[in-house]
């Protein structure tokens, strides 16, 4: 996308100037401090992230309260500059993160979408909605946790009730609970905001695109969301293998 057509695309909607300035100075910024030089993030697999801003399907372990930050800019740095439509759209817990009027703004205009709760029957209709005309991450686990094992139906239940094929991108991350605090609702202060070391070395690796098309046989709709969860969760540890391997090296 040619600069005078980023303009033109932003002149067309101006409510999305702030949303644009926010996204690329949080993502330069999210740059210099996971990537370099306050932390040195390795990140592997960026050549399986589809280069178009819809229909794509993140699918995330969950460590920290800045996992979404992390995996943003390891995804879409620095094209965000000028495909400014790309970046995933994430999901944030409104009792925990949307706190005060000037954090609710500054999410917004990230893309950041309030969840009342990961049982809402609600929030499965609106990722179908989302995906339509964005790329979605979802940290399929449904809370910060280091079992992998762990997942909730909404990717399965995206993937599984959708119309159109959906290209779902696995994703693995280590490191970044060296970095700040896992966080939470029953943690308070601002210390939980604050980074406690610098100069790590987190990872991240981007997987292949998951192949479905097995699954999706599968007649009868409980069954199928079964069988995506486990097909996802197998492509997670096969990239948490891989991680293993690569800290070996390194």
């Amino acid at each position: 996308m040619k600069i005078s057509r980023i303009f033109k695309w932003l002149k067309a909607r101006p409510g999305l100037w702030l949303s644009y300035l926010a996204l690329v100075l949080t993502s330069l910024l999210g740059f210099c401090f996971f990537r370099f030089p306050l932390n040195f993030t390795r990140v592997f697999g960026r050549e399986n992230i589809p280069k178009k801003g819809r229909r794509v399907l993140f699918v995330c372990n969950h460590i920290s309260m800045f996992d979404s930050f992390l995996i943003g800019v390891s995804a879409s740095f620095p094209s965000i500059f000028t495909r400014p439509g790309r970046p995933p759209l994430n999901f944030a817990d409104k009792k925990n993160y949307f706190t005060t009027w000037y954090i609710k703004l500054f999410l917004k205009l990230l893309r950041t979408v309030p969840v009342e709760s990961r049982k809402d029957p609600k929030l499965l209709r609106r990722y179908k909605d989302l995906i339509e005309n964005n790329n979605l991450l979802i940290f399929y686990q449904g809370t910060r946790s280091y079992d992998l094992n762990l997942i909730k139906n909404g990717p399965g239940y995206l993937i599984a009730s959708a119309a159109e094929k959906i290209t779902v991108i696995p994703v693995f991350h280590q490191g970044i609970e060296r970095i700040f605090s896992r966080g939470g609702p029953k943690t308070h202060g601002t210390w939980r905001w604050l980074p406690r070391n610098f100069f790590r070395k987190p990872l991240v690796i981007f997987g292949p695109a998951i192949n479905f098309s097995q699954e999706m046989q599968n007649p009868e709709m409980k069954k199928r969301i079964l069988a995506i969860n486990k097909k996802i969760i197998s492509s997670i540890m096969a990239l948490q293998a891989l991680a293993t391997n690569r800290q070996a090296v390194h």
